[in-house]
């Protein structure tokens, strides 16, 4: 009985190869979140004139566009109606509450919680939200930032395979 016990708890306590490369990646992913987030909040407003003054171009314009569809889209001025220094602020502060939900949840999945896997989702989620809330469909105002949340999503899905070695 005492050996049934023991070899319960070891299978509690054995973290897989692939839980801990996924819990790494969502540390990195979240603290450099903050960081991002942390730097576009207190340099809103070069950022919202560098996107507004067509500089920038949106780099999810340039990747989605070929050939001469490309020209037209690197010629075309961008007009964001809702992109105001106070919603990129609110997007930005948004972002900081998500990395550090996914920071906690990547904390928790790392001593084996499932609160982390749902911390984490929590956080990715709230991110996608973030977005839709203040600047709408508009995929010009996300750029590059709604595909690390669609890579969150991605996240999410293969942490989801995980729930299995968590209490």
């Amino acid at each position: 009985m005492p050996e049934e016990l023991q070899n319960e708890e070891q299978l509690h306590t054995h973290r897989p190869l692939f839980l801990s490369i996924l819990c790494i990646i969502v540390f990195l992913g979240s603290i450099g979140g903050i960081i991002q987030n942390a730097r576009g909040y207190f340099k809103s407003e070069e950022v919202v004139d560098y996107i507004k003054s067509g500089k920038s171009k949106t780099q999810l314009k340039n990747v989605l566009s070929f050939g001469s569809a490309k020209e037209a889209a690197i010629n075309t001025p961008i007009n964001i109606a809702n992109l105001t220094v106070e919603n990129y602020e609110k997007f930005s502060i948004g972002g900081i509450l998500s990395s550090v939900l996914a920071l906690v949840g990547g904390v928790l999945m790392w001593r084996l919680q499932k609160n982390g896997f749902y911390s984490v989702t929590l956080g990715t989620f709230f991110s996608i939200i973030t977005h839709f809330l203040l600047f709408g469909d508009n995929v010009a105002a996300m750029g590059l930032s709604i595909v690390a949340a669609l890579g969150g999503l991605f996240l999410v899905i293969l942490l989801s395979f995980q729930l299995k070695n968590m209490d």
